[in-house]
């Protein structure tokens, strides 16, 4: 586990700001300073918040980002009062992360690891965790849903987002499956859950597993956690699940088979 802490020097002027900007690798596009905004995919991180409903005051609240690559909504819970970490495989000098720090003046210490060694050092008894596009990226989504669980509070609220079975298959050669329309709404209606594995492919990219309402529901059941909302939402071949759910028992990692 390699820890960032944030660097204690003076905040960059707008001269410098731009020229940090400029001279570093973004992958999310997001004001970091009023009129500077950094090239990228847009992300609008309070726009998510409210879409989440993620409260506009997390003052007391230790909240966790993982995946945050250049850290728009890291900086977003922090600039909401929260004491907040981040939690990636990246390291942030190769991303925006250190870079928007600097320019923010930010305090948020990055630690860069696995999701699947939680809970540690600070990172432990969490109010609040964001956990956005990240899930079917990884080979053990179900552990690292437990490992997330381990790290809050009961009583805690988890913010997920990421890929989903709604309309839209492929085979193992990455070829889309035609198949009848209400085929999988079948399956989602009857909340049957269900879940595409492709080695390490889906969409042409790191895509590993592709789980239906009803799958990734399983998941956070198994995790000790209750959902209170999931919504997907369509847009071509992009299909995808967002919501949030309630730490409600430490009781998360079930054994695998009873013992006797």
């Amino acid at each position: 586990m390699k820890v960032s802490n944030p660097i204690v020097e003076e905040i960059p002027s707008d001269e410098a700001a731009a020229l940090l900007v400029g001279n570093t690798r973004w992958y999310h596009s997001f004001e970091v300073r009023p009129g500077l905004v950094t090239p990228g995919i847009p992300y609008n991180a309070a726009a998510v918040c409210s879409q989440t409903d993620i409260p506009a005051d997390l003052r007391g609240m230790k909240c966790l980002d993982i995946g945050p690559m250049d850290g728009p909504m890291t900086f977003e819970l922090e600039r909401r009062g929260a004491h907040t970490a981040a939690l990636d495989v990246q390291d942030p000098t190769r991303v925006g992360f250190d870079a928007a720090r600097r320019i923010l003046g930010s305090k948020v210490v990055h630690y860069q690891g696995s999701v699947y060694d939680l809970p540690f050092e600070d990172l432990r008894d969490l109010d609040l965790v964001v956990f956005r596009g990240v899930y079917y990226h990884l080979k053990y989504p179900l552990l690292a849903f437990e490992r997330i669980s381990a790290a809050m509070r009961v009583g805690g609220m988890l913010h997920f987002e990421g890929a989903a079975l709604l309309n839209y298959a492929e085979d193992l050669e990455g070829k889309p499956v035609e198949f009848r329309p209400d085929f999988v709404a079948e399956w989602n209606d009857k909340r049957v859950p269900v879940c595409l594995s492709y080695p390490n492919r889906y969409l042409g990219a790191s895509n590993w597993f592709i789980p239906n309402p009803a799958c990734l529901e399983s998941w956070l059941i198994a995790s000790g956690f209750e959902v209170h909302q999931m919504t997907p939402y369509i847009e071509g071949r992009s299909q995808r699940l967002y919501g949030r759910a309630v730490k409600t028992t430490n009781t998360g990692a079930l054994l695998e088979t009873d013992l006797y």
